[in-house]
């Protein structure tokens, strides 16, 4: 229908511009005009009555279709629109509501995300913290006898002595002094009477009214003169507190900003008082190693961490003027003062329980009374006095010895420990003399070059008979006699090696276990349970019937002193010309340990053994081949070369694991892998420099994959672990340095996306930055020495300004972080001088 309109419509217009064009013609008549009007009717007339039929036929066809749709039912269209319509919004609900829980599953992937990147992140704070010993004091404490100090928590009113109420003290709300001073002589029990105190203060009845509804933490540490470094310093007794309190509030762990250890637990202080009450325990002042004006330091840290609000400090010490002066006007008891009913409960606790004692004391009770007396009243209030005496009767009871000898012997025993100890001294048989001189001298000795973090323990102790420190580089020792899986030859070595401890030195030292400390009883003093009651601390059982765990625990046994005080009384002029004597000079203790690890590891290598332990033996004999003096040796360069196979099967273990931070090899084999390393790079990293002068070639320089050995020297693996008592390399080695230059090294090599040199550069802006404050000359002049070398060998002088700005001011070196993302390729405007 339009379109005929249209063409309608098109048709009239062409006529009406005809006609009016015509019209407008001078020939026009008035007889033409006539007939075109005639012409045009009888058209317009014709186009009418098309127009008239089609629109008929149009108008049946609408009343036709109108016929149909008036048959549709509209209501049916309707319901299935709104079926449809029903269906999608259930459908549209039904997504909504999934699209809501997907949302609300990645906010909490994303939250539990969070979480675990804290939780890591407290771990690796943790981790840090963590030393390998940083229990082994504590553990290695004899439990008090039974009955002794019960006193200290009983209330003062049932007693008469004159002291400062221990139990008043904790209870109290009161913030007039939170520091209690535990002091005595020599030998008195105040290390026993602190771990005492530690595994009996329980909040009620103890703490009461101060920890009323408030949770208290607690944390303790012993200071040990004889351990390592760690154990004998502030930064030990720091990490070990906060391990201990992180360990009980990890919620607050993130909290904490500072990274100086000190600022540290003054922040950590600070938060948790608020909310809880703060317990610390700290024994030995007088065994921190330091002088007086580091034991200041340590004095006034206690004091300022005592200063915070709801925290309690208990120490313990000699009677020390600094001492004196800092604690004398704290709450405090003197201990030998304390003690006599204590030393009273030992003596007859251990001379009645044995069986040959009780029949002496049916023939003579008067006797035997008086003898005991007679001890008690001797030891003047000095356990340890007390203690090695009843182990001298005990053995005169069992070699016959009556009444009347052991009277004798307890009136010619020195009261004074120091002639005590010489007297025991000079009582070694001659035959012994060499071979215990020799044993003492390895239990003084305290490595002052590195932080040692093994023990002299008993499977140390058994290569004494190998008769010469250095027996591992002879050529001939053979290891086959150290199979681990040979229980029973192992168990037949560490029990020799017991006795012979017992009987060269004495009794003077003794073997520790960390599993809680039991006194001896009459059954044990037989065999094995003998030597056991020279402390050494074993099951009282035949060795031969020791499993081989059991076995394992013993060759751990930590061998040492009886006492504090005798380690003291052996480093004495007198007793140490007296121990030089014996052995016809001094004996030297690094090299024997240095041979034991090394034989250790190897045999762990060879026949099996634990990861553990092999990291820990490799970490020991790396740093003791690499001290100053011995480093550069042909013997270090072979014992390296023996232990090599041992070193890169550890590389084939998860080195992660937290129980093995703490060990200087750890971070070595942590990015092995990710740097394709050898042992020659390790060797570079402790410096052993007898060994990389003779592996070092323009081959092994040239074909190294992953890490340069170019960057391993100019960023040193302890580069920022700069500390006294460290190892390795922590500067660039400037030989060394021109030795892999002149073998063809690379300063511009492509390395992490930039270049050796780039990262250099970065490296040191940032390690000097960081380190400005302490930074030695020696330190600075040192790296622009090796900065000259390098622009001197071919350094560009141009860099990819992205070279250095996405390295620079980082506080750890690059392959701690990870590589940066670099652009492949960069412009000429990112260069610069």
């Amino acid at each position: 229908m339009d379109a005929m309109e249209k063409l309608l419509s098109q048709a009239r217009d062409n006529l009406n511009v005809a006609f009016l064009v015509y019209m407008n013609s001078k020939q026009a008549t008035q007889a033409t005009q006539n007939e075109i009007f005639k012409k045009t009717t009888r058209v317009e007339g014709s186009i009418l009555q098309a127009v008239t039929s089609t629109s008929h036929s149009l108008q049946n066809d609408i009343k036709s279709l109108a016929e149909q749709l008036d048959g549709v039912c509209l209501d049916s269209v309707q319901q299935t629109v709104a079926q449809s319509t029903a269906s999608h919004r259930d459908l549209l609900e039904h997504l909504s509501n999934r699209l809501d829980s997907i949302f609300a599953l990645h906010a909490g992937y994303r939250a539990l995300s969070d979480e675990c990147q804290t939780a890591d992140a407290c771990q690796r704070i943790l981790d840090s913290l963590h030393f390998p010993q940083i229990r082994d004091r504590r553990d290695h404490i004899l439990k008090a006898h039974n009955e002794t100090y019960h006193w200290i928590l009983e209330p003062k009113q049932r007693r008469t002595q004159r002291y400062d109420d221990f139990i008043s003290w904790l209870g109290t709300s009161s913030s007039e002094s939170r520091i209690y001073w535990i002091h005595g002589k020599i030998g008195a029990g105040k290390t026993t009477l602190l771990r005492f105190l530690d595994d009996n203060l329980t909040i009620f009845p103890h703490m009461l009214p101060w920890a009323k509804n408030t949770a208290v933490i607690r944390a303790s540490y012993f200071f040990w003169n004889a351990g390592n470094k760690l154990q004998k310093s502030i930064t030990g007794l720091l990490k070990t507190l906060l391990t201990q309190l992180f360990e009980q509030t990890p919620d607050l762990i993130p909290r904490i900003t500072d990274s100086e250890l000190q600022d540290c637990l003054r922040e950590y202080i600070l938060y948790a008082s608020k909310s809880r009450n703060i317990l610390i325990l700290v024994d030995g002042l007088d065994e921190f190693e330091g002088t007086d004006e580091a034991r200041e330091d340590l004095i006034d840290l206690l004091v300022a961490t005592a200063a915070q609000q709801n925290v309690k400090i208990c120490l313990s010490s000699r009677p020390w003027n600094i001492f004196r002066d800092a604690f004398g006007s704290c709450p405090q008891l003197r201990l030998e003062d304390l003690t006599s009913d204590d030393i009273s409960a030992y003596v007859r606790g251990q001379l009645y329980a044995n069986k040959r004692f009780r029949q002496l004391m049916q023939y003579d009770v008067v006797a035997a009374n008086d003898l005991v007396e007679s001890l008690i009243s001797k030891a003047a209030g000095v356990f340890l006095w007390v203690r090695l005496v009843v182990k001298q009767l005990l053995k005169g009871l069992r070699d016959g010895d009556g009444i009347r000898a052991l009277r004798c012997k307890v009136e010619e025993i020195p009261a004074d420990l120091d002639d005590y100890f010489m007297r025991l001294m000079e009582s070694i048989e001659p035959q012994n003399r060499k071979e215990a001189s020799e044993l003492l001298q390895l239990a003084l000795y305290d490595e002052n070059e590195f932080v040692s973090l093994h023990p002299n323990t008993l499977l140390d102790f058994s290569f004494i008979e190998e008769g010469k420190p250095d027996f591992a580089l002879d050529p001939f020792f053979n290891i086959i006699g150290l199979c681990f899986v040979d229980v029973g030859a192992l168990t037949f070595r560490l029990e020799s090696t017991m006795r012979k401890l017992t009987s060269r030195c004495m009794g003077l030292l003794e073997c520790q276990d960390e599993a809680d400390q039991e006194q001896e009883s009459d059954d044990e003093i037989a065999g094995f349970g003998y030597m056991r009651s020279y402390s050494i601390n074993v099951p009282p059982i035949a060795m031969s019937s020791l499993d081989e765990n059991e076995v394992f625990t013993m060759a751990g046994l930590t061998v040492d002193f009886l006492h504090r005080s005798l380690h003291d009384f052996l480093l004495t002029p007198k007793a140490q010309t007296l121990l030089h004597e014996y052995s016809q000079g001094p004996y030297d203790a690094r090299m024997f340990f240095r041979n034991t690890t090394l034989v250790q590891l190897m045999a762990h290598n060879e026949f099996g053994g634990s990861f553990h332990a092999a990291v820990g033996l490799a970490s020991y004999t790396l740093s003791t081949l690499t001290v100053p003096g011995y480093r550069n040796t042909s013997s270090a360069a072979a014992a390296a070369t023996i232990i090599r196979p041992a070193v890169e099967n550890l590389v084939h273990f998860d080195c992660t694991d937290r129980n093995l931070s703490g060990w200087y090899v750890c971070c070595v084999l942590e990015s092995w892998h990710t740097e394709n390393s050898t042992f020659l790079t390790l060797a570079i990293d402790f410096g052993l420099d007898s060994y990389v002068r003779a592996h070092l070639t323009p081959q092994s320089v040239q074909s190294k994959k992953g890490r340069p050995i170019l960057d391993y020297i100019l960023r040193p693996r302890f580069a920022t672990k700069r500390m006294e008592n460290c190892v390795g390399n922590q500067l660039p080695d400037l030989v060394l340095l021109n030795a892999v230059l002149e073998f063809g090294a690379n300063p511009n090599q492509r390395y992490q996306r930039a270049s050796v040199w780039a990262i250099f550069l970065c490296f040191i802006a940032d390690h000097l930055n960081v380190q400005s404050l302490n930074c030695a000359l020696i330190e600075e002049k040192t790296y622009f020495e090796a900065l000259k070398i390098m622009i001197q060998n071919g350094a560009d002088v141009l860099l990819p300004r992205c070279w250095l700005s996405d390295f620079f001011t980082l506080k750890h070196t690059v392959e701690t972080i990870g590589p940066k993302s670099l652009p492949a390729s960069v412009s000429g405007d990112d260069f610069q001088m």
